[in-house]
């Protein structure tokens, strides 16, 4: 039998403690755009980090201007195998406290592979992404944080040892009886004050860790695209390959954990071969380098921000959008651009997106192993 503690907790909440895996659970997971959408520059944003993402993520994006029946027609799944495999080596000690204590991270932790299919035209797309974080420096008041909780848990599990003894049930397991037994003995724990008053505590420090932005993240993406025209199998070739380093730096705005102001740097060598030279009747073959940055300011759930990236070795080439996000609940999110695509002709960006997160296995095992 595991630890009674962790038991009743649940058995009191359904937001951080689970019965069956005694783990917290992770609600504030992030749905960002996966690399196989940013790599055709098919996205309200291309500047984005990882973060830690939810198990499987189903991205729709549709373009506003397409004149088709508004039905998104574009998708894009992501997968994290951490989230989908390591369900034994995951634990609060081995993926928040000890990552706290050091500047850098693992990158399986937060690596990511994802798909998308996108229609431009006669020209359908099939791209392949993968990306992970590389450098997290964390902020002091979140360490802080963890210390509290860990005092916090502590204690709970010398409160419910002591006024809790389940095992010194008298009837037999699974009756009514035995049931009912158990129940009284919950119900009589909860009403305790410093129970209470314990609880209501672990609950704002889990929140304010969920919250909490690090200082600096570095982040590093890789896609491949493969495309087909005119809906021939045959007529597959190479598309695009790139790879990007993104930098952020996040500035809180407040006392709060919930308002920050964030600024990135974005770099992403491509090798483009999807520009048709009507000359030649043929691809022709580009090698270019974006450089870029991004301002963005967050107010509890709803994010607003500018982009900017220049392809260096084409003049006048540029993608310049606005963006918004507003995150509706730990499952959904949308995200809208409007703005100047890179091109010179057909290059407006209207783009309104959604991402779901599919999986809910995000629980922390909190028993150190």
């Amino acid at each position: 039998m595991k630890t009674k503690s962790i038991i009743i907790l649940f058995l009191v909440t359904f937001k951080i403690f689970s019965q069956e895996s005694n783990a917290i659970k992770i609600t504030d997971l992030e749905l960002p755009n996966a690399p196989a959408f940013t790599l055709l520059d098919y996205s309200p944003t291309i500047i984005s980090t990882p973060s830690t993402t939810q198990a499987f993520t189903l991205s729709l994006i549709n373009s506003i201007s397409s004149g088709n029946s508004g039905f998104p027609t574009d998708y894009a799944l992501e997968f994290t195998p951490y989230w989908v495999f390591a369900n034994k080596g995951r634990n609060l000690t081995d993926y928040v406290i000890k990552e706290n204590q050091k500047s850098y991270s693992k990158p399986y932790k937060n690596l990511s592979f994802s798909l998308a299919s996108v229609k431009k035209d006669t020209i359908q797309n099939i791209s392949v992404g993968i990306r992970t974080n590389l450098v997290t420096v964390n902020r002091k008041n979140r360490q802080e944080s963890i210390a509290n909780l860990l005092l916090k848990l502590e204690r709970f599990k010398e409160i419910t040892d002591q006024q809790l003894t389940l095992n010194q049930n008298p009837y037999e397991s699974g009756t009514a009886e035995y049931n009912k037994w158990n129940l009284d003995q919950i119900n009589k724990l909860s009403k305790l004050e410093e129970y209470k008053k314990l609880t209501t505590e672990i609950y704002a420090v889990v929140d304010t860790l969920e919250a909490s932005k690090p200082v600096f993240t570095a982040d590093i993406a890789t896609a491949y695209n493969h495309f087909f025209d005119e809906n021939e199998f045959k007529s597959g070739r190479f598309g695009r390959y790139g790879a990007w380093l993104t930098l952020s730096a996040n500035l809180k705005l407040s006392k709060s954990n919930n308002n920050y102001l964030t600024i990135y740097q974005y770099s992403r060598y491509l090798i483009d071969k999807m520009i048709y030279d009507t000359t030649a009747l043929s691809y022709k073959k580009e090698k270019n380098l974006d450089l870029g940055a991004k301002v963005e300011l967050q107010f509890n759930d709803f994010a607003i921000a500018y982009e900017y990236i220049n392809r260096t070795n084409q003049k006048d080439n540029y993608r310049s959008v606005g963006n918004l996000k507003y995150k509706i609940n730990e499952r959904f999110t949308i995200t809208g651009g409007f703005g100047k695509n890179f091109e010179k002709t057909d290059n407006l960006v209207s783009f309104l997106g959604i991402s779901w997160g599919i999986a809910n296995n995000n629980e922390l095992d909190i028993v150190d192993k």
